[in-house]
């Protein structure tokens, strides 16, 4: 399920890549894109594709009535930030903000969608086990790379990211960049760990509830609670590595040319008249 919402934000924070035209097309078309999907994993039966319609139509009418305001404002914040040198602290506000939407996100996926867990048969079960193992080869490609291979790999991932961003970086500023990337802590790791074991106890915990699912209350434990089994061991990580990266980017951030932070906050402007459009073509 956590896969699925990921899905519906993704869609709604890459709509900056369509024209202004296509804008609300992209955005009403979502609930049917996700629903393919959805039927794709589990193998649907005619009952419970119109249970799913219907609960990503709910789930995006509430998205786009709620949610669009909040973006609005964490991207003004945000232009805002890196306008005068982005600090540590100013990132890390705007990641909690990211994470805080998406946590509320997901917790409207688990309303409207909990109880299409009670209706999947063991076969369903299986094949979404078999859907996660396929998207998931990419996490094992990583696992199976030296510490050089992967450190290189995050690296180039970061640095191309700093590019969309900010524009093209100059050979002094990439090397400098380069080098204070080494110093952050390897988290990837730890984090597909983590991805596997909440995935499994999603398994497990279907598994051991044949015709009755599960509540919404075993969900928001195994998708969101901090305290849970799979998530003590990575938490500690994360949030270390977060701080570590917010330092990281605030150190960059001041050796950015103008220019290059002129292109950063157009750029958020742009996703923030988005967003305004699509709020009007509600």
């Amino acid at each position: 399920m956590q896969q699925f919402c990921h899905t519906c934000l993704v869609i709604a924070a890459t709509l900056a890549l369509a024209s202004c035209s296509a804008i609300n097309i992209v955005y009403d078309n979502a609930p049917t894109f996700v629903a393919s999907e959805v039927d794709d994993a589990f193998d649907l039966n005619d009952a419970q594709n119109v249970q799913v319609d219907a609960a990503l139509q709910s789930f995006f009418d509430w998205h786009r009535q709620q949610e669009l305001a909040r973006y609005q404002q964490m991207l003004n914040d945000a232009a805002l930030a890196i306008a005068d040198g982005i600090s540590a602290a100013e990132y890390l506000a705007i990641y909690d903000a990211v994470r805080s939407a998406g946590k509320r996100s997901l917790l409207r996926m688990i309303d409207e969608l909990h109880g299409l867990t009670a209706t999947l048969t063991p076969a369903q079960i299986d094949r979404y086990d078999q859907y996660f193992r396929e998207r998931s080869e990419k996490y094992q490609d990583y696992l199976e790379m030296s510490s050089q291979q992967r450190q290189i790999f995050t690296e180039e991932w970061i640095i191309d990211k700093m590019e969309e961003w900010f524009g093209e970086l100059e050979d002094l500023q990439y090397e400098k960049i380069v080098a204070r990337l080494r110093q952050l802590p390897e988290v990837r790791v730890a984090w597909i760990a983590f991805r596997e074991a909440r995935h499994q106890a999603f398994i497990d915990a279907l598994r051991k509830a044949p015709g009755t699912g599960l509540s919404k209350q075993q969900l928001q434990h195994i998708l969101l609670d901090t305290d849970s089994e799979h998530a003590r061991a990575y938490e500690p990580q994360r949030l270390a590595y977060r701080q570590a990266f917010a330092q990281m980017l605030a150190d960059v951030s001041g050796w950015l040319g103008k220019a290059q932070i002129r292109h950063a906050v157009e750029r958020m402007r742009e996703y923030e008249k988005i967003v305004i459009e699509l709020q009007d073509n509600d």
